[in-house]
């Protein structure tokens, strides 16, 4: 499939088939469409292997897979920022091709790399504090124990998860979609095989578990994180390469923290609030929980896509404001927007029209009860179809904000409003509030939120943002 003397590396920026005065003047939409599809299975690819991992786990024990949710998301939310923060090199690359400084790219993501390594030796600090963390949450004992072991493995191998996503950075930036996803699908399938060799102990290996589930995770992200660095090293453009960049740039190194930082995490945050919001429904009963899970899970199959395409048009958006062309970046987010509408109306209306048969999917033999998951689901799927409808706006202008640079506004902003929707849920769940109020506030959060990143959009104000430097005086102060 790689061609002879990885000579696929120094094709064009956008796509793997030759840039031609042709394709140059075809539809933005195409541009984008060609350039998400990779993305797209890559969420997909992420979606189907989470499944399965939990499948194994399942199979394991039942304490195992109640275990790894909550620190899975544990680990999640401490890797996040480091990860948002590293990911920003995708962005800088991104404006350093549209300002035709291709050599930049390199040192961009050489600081990447040394963040991630800083970053990594934190993370992996913190892995020593699973025990008191997890005895503090106060779960039975038999979950206590896998919870710690998760969460500590995963911590001490976070460091392969940051440099991943800098070297992400380099090749998503300028556009090689199709060779990221050649790379993380092989680590996701990678991933799996490991776990069924890990966890059941298969071909001769130790029955391990929940353990054999955390190395194996983070032994196929230590591939992908391998395999990116080994075709970084071998990348070639302008006659310049990466070894001959590798220097520490401590003026590009605190640019890659001003910007990428905050995007790190305004991503935390949001998951925190998000996780908080299924604590809460926990509170409730086990039936809404059960259902509201259903939902969320159902809900990725419809934002999935989204990412993988907002991620594109966040790659474009990021080249023509290297290139100083934000005309084009208003037009591929305008068409990037509807692209991502079109695909939300048509989930909508699959959860609007076939609910039931939606959550039986879900029902595995069991009957009486699940009838009561079933007829909380349907109302739940009706709820997901309204917020959906703004929901695309809520990832495509996010992404189109964080590429243009506008990463602080996006930070503090969705600070507040998630700090304000968890004390609407708080004060709901305090005056015992039934599960249509609590999802009713996801709903109007979700619109809120979405028409207010239009509105920054519809400023203007990223415009004026410099992500990279343009002169040399710029670079060296």
């Amino acid at each position: 499939f790689i061609p002879k003397n990885f000579r696929f590396l120094s094709t064009p920026i956008y796509f793997s088939p030759p840039m031609t005065t042709k394709s140059q003047k075809r539809p933005l939409w195409i541009d984008i469409f060609l350039l998400a599809i990779p993305l797209i299975l890559s969420m997909i690819g992420l979606v189907i292997m989470q499944f399965i991992d939990a499948l194994f786990l399942s199979w394991y024990s039942p304490d195992a897979i109640a275990a790894v949710v909550p620190a899975g998301m544990a680990s999640t939310l401490i890797i996040a920022t480091f990860q948002g923060t590293a990911g920003f090199t995708s962005t800088l690359v991104a404006h350093y091709i549209g300002a035709k400084k291709a050599h930049r790219a390199y040192t961009a993501t050489w600081q990447g790399i040394y963040f991630s390594c800083i970053a990594g030796v934190i993370v992996f600090g913190v892995g020593f504090l699973a025990k008191p963390l997890f005895t503090w949450a106060g779960h039975a004992p038999e979950v206590r124990i896998f919870e710690q072991t998760y969460f500590a493995i995963l911590c001490w191998g976070a460091i392969t998860t940051i440099i991943g996503s800098a070297l992400s950075g380099f090749f998503s930036g300028q556009g090689k979609t199709t060779l990221l996803m050649i790379v993380q699908v092989s680590g996701l399938v990678l991933n799996a095989l490991l776990d069924y060799v890990l966890v059941f102990g298969k071909w001769g290996a130790p029955v391990l578990g929940v353990a054999g589930a955390a190395i194996g995770t983070v032994i196929a992200q230590g591939f992908v994180a391998l395999i990116l660095f080994i075709l970084f090293l071998l990348f070639k453009r302008d006659d310049s390469s990466a070894w001959k960049l590798r220097g520490f740039e401590k003026t590009l190194f605190v640019r890659l923290l001003n910007f990428g930082l905050p995007n790190g995490l305004r991503f935390a945050f949001e998951m925190l609030a998000w996780t908080l919001f299924t604590f809460f429904i926990g509170r409730i009963g086990v039936s809404e929980l059960a259902a509201t899970n259903i939902a969320f899970r159902i809900n990725e199959f419809a934002f999935f896509p989204i990412i993988g395409l907002a991620q594109a048009v966040g790659v474009l958006v990021g080249q023509a404001q290297g290139s100083g062309n934000p005309q084009k970046t208003v037009r591929l987010t305008y068409v990037g927007f509807l692209m991502a509408e079109i695909w939300m109306i048509s989930v909508a209306a699959l959860l609007i029209l076939f609910p039931v048969q939606i959550y039986d999917l879900f029902r595995a033999g069991q009957t009486e009860n699940f009838n009561i998951i079933t007829s909380i689901g349907v109302i739940l799927l009706r709820f997901v179809a309204v917020y959906s409808l703004l929901d695309a706006g809520n990832i495509v202008f996010v992404s189109v904000l964080q590429s243009a640079g506008d990463t602080r506004w996006t930070m503090f902003f969705s600070i507040i409003a998630h700090t304000l929707f968890l004390a609407a849920l708080a004060y709901a769940d305090f005056i015992k509030l039934n599960i249509w109020y609590q999802w009713l506030i996801a709903t109007v959060f979700v619109m809120i939120a979405a028409v207010t990143w239009f509105l920054r959009f519809l400023s203007g104000k990223w415009k004026t943002i410099k992500v990279i430097e343009h002169n040399v005086k710029e670079l060296y102060g």
